[in-house]
């Protein structure tokens, strides 16, 4: 019996224009007025996150960050944040720019204005830039911005093979100080994120559990990308959307429809409702 419901956001709960289709709205609400859990597991960040927890009146536990950060919004209150140390921050920086990669500075989980560029960029992810205009500001040099011990994350973009040598890398020097997330690729162009120790979706997994006294084979969590492997490999009920690659579809005891035609309420309408 499924007791929680947990779902990605972009590519799953979310179309390709950014709204939750109304039968998405409408499956998790029924689930909700049964007395299942449901919450969200996501990359993004809480203010880009905060229309869809307001609209499905979320007052819940929600990982966001791929877990790096686990928040009650309606309570204003942190429950579990894992930042990057700067150090390893300025080093990846660094490290970007040798390799010509790309790369992105967020520097504080509820700041609203997060995002920090110094390169200008054009490739599979401008869109990404585009819808996310409104928190990024481009400077002389992100590396001014590292004010503090800690950020919320970096992000690398460009060449995979590049960017897991770099992964390797630092691990020799900085051991399990930070986490790597796989995010997606798209057309031979990779996005990575970086967090701090022991950041991921499958371990703040373990904070939900533990939060709604729910076991893993009671679970239900519907994703999309590689950044979803881990919470699908734990969970009793992994869901891979029909636009999901091969690769995650694999790992799914069930592929539902695609993210544009409401497959998140889809498969809750066939299997929990």
């Amino acid at each position: 019996m499924i007791k929680l419901i947990l779902s990605d956001l972009d590519g799953t709960l979310l179309n390709d224009e950014k709204h939750i289709p109304e039968r998405n709205v409408e499956a998790l609400k029924k689930a909700i007025s049964k007395g299942i859990h449901v919450s969200i597991a996501t990359g993004r960040n809480y203010f880009s996150a905060k229309r869809y927890i307001e609209e499905l009146g979320l007052d819940v536990p929600v990982i966001l960050q791929n877990g790096a950060f686990i928040y009650m919004p309606f309570e204003n209150k942190i429950l579990y944040e894992s930042p990057l140390p700067a150090k390893i921050a300025k080093e990846l920086i660094f490290l970007a720019r040798k390799n010509q990669l790309n790369y992105i500075l967020y520097t504080d989980f509820l700041v609203e204005k997060d995002m920090y560029m110094d390169k200008r960029y054009s490739g599979q992810y401008s869109k990404y830039l585009e819808q996310n205009n409104w928190r990024l500001t481009y400077v002389d040099d992100i590396l001014k911005y590292i004010t503090k011990d800690f950020v919320a994350e970096v992000v690398l973009i460009g060449n995979e093979e590049k960017i897991t040598k770099i992964i390797e890398q630092l691990r020799k020097k900085y051991s399990d100080e930070f986490s790597p997330v796989k995010n997606s690729v798209y057309k031979g162009e990779a996005f990575f994120e970086f967090f701090g120790k022991g950041a991921s979706k499958e371990s703040a997994l373990n904070f939900l559990l533990n939060y709604f006294k729910v076991k893993p084979e009671e679970t239900m969590f519907l994703g999309d990308n590689f950044n979803d492997i881990g919470i699908m490999k734990i969970v009793g009920f992994p869901v891979a959307m029909g636009n999901a690659p091969d690769e995650v579809k694999s790992l799914a005891k069930f592929v539902s429809l695609s993210n544009n035609d409401g497959g998140v309420g889809f498969a809750i309408e066939k299997f929990v409702l």
